[in-house]
């Protein structure tokens, strides 16, 4: 009763704090702050060299270079130019093809950046407009932008997976790798659910406006203009794939070929560096701080032996450890509808991953699991970040027709959480298959 109480007490103190409007970084940061001084003055005499440590990790230097790649795709209109070369040829192929863009594009940009902002910032500005004048129904329509956007949570390379392997001390390689199977179901889940709902309800996407579609020849011309993706893929997963370059390496090779390739394209001004490198140095500031307030909890609870305690407790119920996973992945959804999802990650982590590695379940699986969990809270109101994203582009729109619009994809991705849990080698297969292992 005294661990939950204290538990309890921990939590509404950090969640009242950020409700009241303080940044989650200062939040997690002042509480674990003060409880490692309660707990022990000379934790608290440490924070200094803690606080070094924890953040020169070589791995965290990932975040800035990913997120600084994202932003020079986004400001140099590179991602723009991916949109543009790989909608025409699904628009030709399929009934409906700008909301299957939405995704197939969604899913392109993660697999260069990890930014999801970025990625339904990117969607939303070229394709709304075009929808808008094809006369898409407007909920289908912007829930298939906010569905595609989450992709970056997901598709390696993810933030969300660096921030998880540094806390749990788990190979980001192998946490990137395993998100490719799932991601790749997600994205057909998507597509696969537009298909059968364009058929059943036809009249979503016949606005009464007719565009006449680009020739063959020109569709495939336009989807060669898209080789970026295929190169940045390449430098950044081939290379990891291959063992030739750690995560970090290959962000850096990521701004490296990203540089290049706006620089061919004679996008690289200096207007535009100015903007990619004060935004990404905004959003690496505000992650990276709310990974040292969530870095400095964890020291607090494993000092105070409060995760084993927990474990322990959770243990000794009598539950399988399929209704604990239950009750995790509750847990995860309702919080990613409350709080932003990277908050919700670092936040729990320190106290559900000793329980769920004391079921004995794989900790890449649980990665990139957890990282789906979260990827929900985008989707959900009221803190879904893409739906703010999308009200932001379009504030004529009535937030509920975002909501409604969002749902579906929502439920979509629920599905295939429940499909990776009752198939976990989905996950662990890849993993396994290039870096060994049993």
């Amino acid at each position: 009763m005294e661990l939950l109480i204290t538990v309890s007490v921990y939590i509404a103190i950090l969640v009242a704090l950020i409700f009241a409007g303080v940044p989650i970084a200062f939040a997690l940061g002042a509480v674990a702050t003060g409880s490692l001084y309660f707990a022990d003055p000379r934790l608290a005499l440490a924070l200094g060299q803690i606080t070094w440590d924890g953040l020169t990790s070589f791995v965290l230097c990932a975040i800035p270079l990913f997120i600084f790649m994202g932003y020079l795709l986004f400001e140099a209109g590179l991602s723009a130019r991916i949109y543009a070369g790989i909608y025409p040829l699904l628009d030709r192929l399929l009934p409906g093809g700008l909301l299957h863009s939405n995704i197939v594009v969604g899913a392109a940009f993660a697999a260069c950046s990890g930014s999801s902002l970025a990625s339904c910032a990117t969607i939303g500005t070229v394709a709304i407009p075009e929808m808008e004048k094809r006369g898409y129904q407007r909920g289908i329509a912007t829930g298939s932008v906010a569905a595609g956007g989450t992709l970056g949570i997901l598709i390696p390379p993810s933030i969300s997976l660096i921030i998880y392997g540094a806390m749990t001390d788990q190979s980001v390689g192998q946490l990137f790798v395993g998100g490719i199977i799932p991601g790749i179901i997600l994205t057909f889940t998507y597509m696969g659910y537009i298909a059968v709902r364009i058929q059943i309800q036809p009249h979503l996407v016949m606005g009464g406006v007719e565009v006449e579609k680009l020739p063959w020849s020109q569709c495939l011309r336009a989807t060669l203009g898209a080789w970026p993706v295929a190169a940045l893929f390449v430098g950044v997963m081939g290379s990891i794939y291959m063992g030739i370059a750690t995560p970090t390496e290959a962000a850096a090779i990521g701004c490296a070929l990203t540089l290049m390739i706006a620089g061919g394209y004679r996008l690289l001004t200096r207007d535009v560096m100015k903007r990619a490198l004060i935004g990404s140095v905004k959003t690496s500031t505000m992650v990276l701080c709310i990974f040292w307030g969530a870095k400095l909890m964890g020291i607090y609870l494993t000092y105070q032996q409060i995760t084993a305690k927990l474990a322990h407790m959770v243990l000794s119920q009598g539950l399988s450890p399929f209704a604990v996973l239950m009750l995790v992945v509750v847990l995860y959804l309702v919080l990613g509808m409350l709080m932003d999802a990277l908050a919700a990650m670092v936040m729990t982590l320190p106290l559900t991953f000793p329980i769920v590695m004391a079921l004995g379940y794989d900790p890449i699986w649980y990665g990139v699991l957890l990282t789906m969990l979260i990827e929900g809270g985008m989707l959900t109101p009221p803190v879904g970040m893409n739906l703010f994203i999308l009200q932001g582009l379009r504030p004529e729109y009535p937030f509920i027709d975002l909501i409604k619009g969002a749902a579906p994809f929502f439920l979509m991705l629920v599905l295939v959480i429940f499909v990776v849990i009752a198939f976990p080698e989905l996950i662990t297969f890849l993993p396994q298959t290039i870096f060994g292992g049993d």
